[in-house]
């Protein structure tokens, strides 16, 4: 062949192959662009209709940027109004978000996308709220296509032995009266769907939910030094109304969860200025 025919045909593999990418490289860039607006109009939209419109479009959007290879490894920037998560060894992402309602109650949706460490078998799960997490979950395994529903905002590594659990920290705007803050724990094992729920806690739950007065915002957060969960003890105003949650509010101790070789053991009222 033709010396410089040959290098005109390698330049030419290369301009397309290079060209190719750059393009597959844009249409991920402008569906994840096009992700961000449609959850710009699940949030604001004038009708309840025009809402469920939106989210269904963004819920089949969604759904075409996880089956994508690169997806896995992407370092995604905040996308507004979603929540995507992934935890340092990188076994999972979980992505979360709400449709609300005119009447002040919300609806949720989630995927879970768990993948091999290169992220090139990937296996996707669609969340959608199916329950109410009431106080009859609190000692139950949920699986992952009878979900309740919540806004997930962190994940906590912890390893219990050989085991490895992922703690979520989530939040239900549940209604007007009341609102939901949750620590939950997602299992993920090989050959198996993920689950959540597990026993790693020092009061026999799976789980804890934390119920409030939706006027009184309350705090729950992970923080890295201590290596604790801490989060705002709650008592009912009048201090009778045990479990009329719309009246419940802190009383300024906080409760932790001390992260530990056995699992989460749970401190109630404690106040963290004592702290060292």
């Amino acid at each position: 062949m033709n010396y410089t025919l040959y290098k005109i045909i390698i330049y030419l593999f290369v301009f397309s192959y290079f060209n190719l990418a750059f393009t597959q490289e844009d249409d991920f860039l402008e569906e994840i662009k096009l992700a961000t607006q449609l959850a710009e109009s699940v949030l604001n939209s004038e009708t309840n209709n025009e809402r469920e419109i939106a989210n269904e479009q963004l819920k089949l959007i969604l759904l075409k940027i996880v089956s994508e290879k690169k997806s896995y490894l992407h370092e995604f920037e905040k996308i507004e109004h979603i929540s995507i998560l992934q935890p340092k060894d990188k076994k999972f992402k979980i992505i979360s978000w709400f449709l609300p309602y005119t009447d002040g109650t919300y609806k949720y949706f989630g995927i879970i996308q768990k993948c091999n460490k290169r992220g090139k078998k990937c296996q996707i799960y669609l969340l959608e709220d199916q329950i109410t997490l009431s106080q009859d979950y609190l000692q139950k395994t949920i699986q992952h296509d009878e979900w309740y529903g919540c806004l997930y905002y962190d994940v906590i590594p912890i390893k219990i032995g050989k085991e490895n659990y992922y703690t979520l920290l989530g939040w239900d705007g549940h209604n007007f009266q009341t609102s939901k803050k949750i620590i939950d724990v997602l299992k993920i094992v090989k050959k198996q769907d993920p689950f959540f729920g597990a026993s790693i806690f020092n009061n026999d739950n799976k789980r804890l939910v934390i119920e409030y007065a939706s006027k009184y915002p309350i705090s729950l957060k992970y923080d890295p030094k201590l290596e604790y969960i801490v989060f705002d003890h709650l008592e009912p105003i009048d201090e009778i109304s045990i479990n009329n949650f719309s009246i419940y509010a802190t009383n300024l101790s906080y409760d932790v969860l001390k992260k530990t070789k056995f699992g989460w053991i749970l401190e109630k009222e404690i106040y963290l200025n004592n702290q060292k």
